[in-house]
C-alpha cells in the first residue's frame, strides 16, 4: 500500500547563502571567568552554570565506562585563583583506616584526564597496563562489576575536606561512600547512569546541596568553554606546571582536527580527515598567548570538529576579552558530512540534519562554476513531485536552505542538478 501524503510544500522557501559571508557565535564564561559555558554549534546558544555548582561528576555513556571527574573550574580575581575542588590519594583501601590529613594534602593532586572523559581524576592512579583496573577500583570478570579500593581525600569549595571511597559500580549503578575525615555523618550515595543521567553522558552531584544537578543544556553539548586543570607553561612563559587555564574541551563523542599555519578561511577539510582525534583538548587554550596585559590569538590555526553525528564545523577563535568579560568569539562554518559528500562535476554536496525537522541545509562547494543555475527538486520515494525551484549559485561555499517545517513525516528524495549532472539523498523528516 503506497502512504498517501498531504504536502503543503507549496510555500516551501529556500534561500542561498554564500559561506564567505562568516557566521559568528560569542561564547563566554563571564567576567573574572565564574561560569562555566556548555556551546551547542549548530543552535548557536551556550548554557551558562555557575563553577561551584557542581563538585564531582559520572560517566554515563554505556555499560563499560567508569569515570568519575571532579570539577577544576575557578574564577579568577586580579589573577588569583579563587578555590577549586582538590582530589588527593590517602594511600588506603579501607575506608575506616586513619591518616595524617596534613600529610595527604602536602601529597600530588589528582587531575582529570584531558584525553578523555573516561578518564577523571579518581581514575588518574590506574594501571594502564591492566585493562581491569580504573584507578579508583578493580573490574572483577565473575561479577561483571567494578569494586573499590582506594579511598579519597577530596576538598571542596568551602575549604572542608571529606573522605570518599566509590565502593561499586553495579551494573549501571554507581555507590560512593563519603563522610567527614573524623568519621562522622558518613552518608552512602547511589547513582544511576539510566535513572539518573536526564538522557546526558554526564551525571553532576553536588555535596553541598547533596543532590544531582542539572548541568548541560537539553540535547548535550559540543563544547566546553570555560576553566580546568592543564599541564601548562605559565602566562609568562617561564615555569611548566599544572595550570588553572581558559579554554575548549570538545564534548564526548567530538573529534577534532587541528590545521595550522593556514587561512582559516580558505583551508580545507580534504587534507585533514584521517587526523580526527577524540582528545578533549585539541582546542584547548594556547591558540592564545598572553603579551604584557593583552592576549594575542594565533591567526593561522582552525579546528575542524566533527560531532557524533559526523558532521564537521570549521572554527576560528578570532576575539578573546580576557577575564574582563570572560568572551571568545568563534568564526564558524558549517561543512557537512564529508564522509557522505557525492560530487558534482565542479561541485560537492552535503546534506544536514538527517533526519530532518524544520529546515534541511544542502551545503554546495563550488570549485569551478560550469553551470551556476541548479535544479532543487524534492520527490516522496515513489517519485511524486512534492516541489521544485532553482538556485543561482556563485563559486565557493553556498548554502541553501530549506524551510521543511511543513513537510508531512517519511522519507524524500532531494535532487539536485545542472547540466552537468544529478545527485540524490534520501532524508527522512520525523
Amino acid at each position: 500500500m503506497i502512504r498517501q501524503f498531504t504536502l503543503t510544500l507549496s510555500i516551501l522557501i529556500i534561500s542561498v547563502i554564500s559561506l564567505s559571508a562568516q557566521e559568528f557565535q560569542e561564547i563566554s564564561c563571564g567576567a573574572g571567568y565564574k561560569y562555566q559555558s556548555y556551546v551547542q554549534l549548530a543552535a548557536g546558544t551556550e548554557k551558562q552554570v555557575n563553577n561551584d555548582a557542581w563538585d564531582i561528576a559520572f560517566t554515563a555513556f554505556g555499560f563499560q565506562d567508569a569515570g568519575i571527574l571532579i570539577n577544576e573550574s575557578s574564577a579568577s580575581i586580579q589573577g588569583e585563583n579563587v578555590p577549586q575542588t582538590e582530589l588527593y590519594y590517602t594511600g588506603n583501601s579501607d575506608f575506616n583506616a586513619s591518616f595524617d590529613l596534613n600529610q595527604i594534602i602536602k601529597g600530588a593532586k589528582l587531575y582529570n584526564s584531558k584525553a578523555s572523559w573516561n578518564d577523571g581524576a579518581f581514575n588518574a592512579l590506574k594501571d594502564t597496563t591492566n585493562a581491569f583496573d580504573y584507578g579508583w577500583g578493580a573490574y572483577n570478570p565473575a561479577t561483571h562489576s567494578v569494586t573499590g579500593t582506594k579511598v579519597f581525600v577530596l576538598k571542596l569549595r568551602s575549604g572542608k575536606y571529606i573522605k570518599l571511597m566509590v565502593e561499586a559500580l553495579n551494573g549501571t549503578d554507581y555507590v560512593i561512600r563519603y563522610a567527614d575525615i573524623d568519621g562522622q555523618n558518613e552518608k552512602t550515595k547511589t547513582f544511576s547512569k539510566t535513572k539518573d543521567n536526564a538522557g546526558q553522558k554526564l551525571i553532576y552531584y553536588t555535596f553541598t546541596d547533596d543532590k544531582i544537578v542539572d548541568i548541560l543544556p537539553q540535547g548535550g553539548f559540543d563544547l566546553f568553554w570555560g576553566r580546568y586543570v592543564s599541564w601548562a607553561t605559565d602566562p609568562n612563559g617561564t615555569i611548566q606546571q599544572w595550570y588553572t587555564v581558559t579554554g575548549i574541551l570538545t564534548a564526548p563523542g567530538v573529534q577534532t582536527a587541528v590545521a595550522k599555519g593556514v587561512n582559516p578561511e580558505t583551508v580545507s577539510v580534504d587534507p585533514y580527515l584521517n587526523s580526527f582525534s577524540q582528545k578533549i583538548d585539541q582546542i584547548g587554550y594556547d591558540w592564545k598567548t598572553l603579551v604584557g596585559t593583552s592576549w594575542t590569538l594565533a591567526t593561522d590555526r582552525a579546528f575542524f570538529v566533527k560531532l557524533p553525528d559526523n558532521n564537521v564545523w570549521k572554527l576560528a577563535i578570532v576575539d578573546f576579552e580576557g577575564s574582563a568579560t570572560g568572551t571568545a568569539t568563534l568564526q564558524k562554518y558549517f561543512l557537512g558530512n564529508p564522509t557522505s559528500t557525492h560530487d558534482l562535476k565542479g561541485t560537492k554536496l552535503s546534506f544536514y540534519p538527517n533526519p530532518i525537522q524544520n529546515e534541511l541545509i544542502i551545503s554546495l562547494d563550488v570549485a569551478q562554476l560550469y553551470d551556476y543555475q541548479y535544479d532543487v527538486v524534492v520527490t516522496d520515494l515513489a517519485g511524486r513531485l512534492v516541489t521544485s525551484t532553482k538556485v543561482n549559485a556563485t563559486e565557493g561555499w553556498n548554502v541553501l536552505k530549506l524551510d521543511t517545517s511543513n513537510l508531512a513525516s517519511g522519507a524524500y528524495l532531494v535532487r539536485v542538478s545542472n547540466s552537468n549532472g544529478t545527485l540524490a539523498e534520501k532524508i527522512i523528516k520525523y
